[in-house]
């Protein structure tokens, strides 16, 4: 069953690499944020420049609505179906043990 150990220390070890590199993703990204808003903090509030442009494309609705809501069902779907599956994997239901349950 050693083999076995090794594989949980690896499932482990694969996590941990993809924590930390989207903790350093997410702290690059929070200071970039950070420094542009208080860089247009500084600014006059009358004068529109940069992000704040951007306001009024935020709220305004996609041209193709019914694509986009296919296109995000799908990729929840299949996102959700690996999930049961690695799920189901990791807790034993699908050993080459017993094939076939």
């Amino acid at each position: 069953m050693e083999g076995a150990k090794m594989h949980w220390f690896s499932i482990l070890i694969s996590l941990m690499v993809i924590a930390f590199l989207a903790g350093i993703v997410l702290l690059i990204l929070l200071r970039t944020v950070r420094r542009d808003l208080t860089r247009y903090e500084v600014l006059d509030k009358e004068e529109l420049s940069g992000w704040k442009l951007v306001v009024g494309d935020v709220i305004r609705a996609p041209g193709n609505a019914t694509l986009l809501c296919v296109m995000v069902g799908d990729g929840v779907q299949i996102l959700g179906m690996a999930v049961v599956t690695i799920l189901f994997a990791a807790l034993g239901f699908m050993s080459p043990e017993c094939r076939g349950t």
